[in-house]
């Protein structure tokens, strides 16, 4: 689905809607949910994120993408679904935490603690 006209960028809104079966048409101004915002490749990370029960560790190892790079790649996805990524102090002893379990390398660890 797009989402920006293709004439000037700018925001395109749904305003019909047609059944195949049958041609019934409703008119309006239809407002689509956050998912829509998202592409194909999110949507997939997504199902994969909640298969996984949040688990960005096992995602990474899925994907084969370091623990920082599937974080990035949540916030990205929570910034484009209109919302702001929580920064907790718990996401620093977390990070901590991954450091000393041998989880994530020092520059890791340091990316992850810059962005906080």
């Amino acid at each position: 689905m797009i989402d920006k006209c293709p004439n000037c960028g700018g925001e395109l809104i749904v305003t019909s809607y047609k059944c195949k079966k049958c041609a019934t048409e409703l008119k309006g101004n239809f407002e689509q949910d956050f998912f829509q915002n998202l592409s194909a490749d999110e949507k997939e990370f997504v199902i994969l994120f909640l298969k996984k029960r949040g688990s960005i560790k096992e995602v990474g190892s899925v994907i084969g993408m370091s623990y920082p790079t599937v974080r990035n790649r949540i916030d990205k996805i929570v910034k484009k679904l209109g919302q702001k990524p929580e920064n907790t102090n718990e996401s620093r002893v977390e990070i901590l935490n991954m450091l000393d379990n041998g989880e994530i390398t020092a520059t890791q660890a340091e990316e992850l603690l810059k962005e906080i």
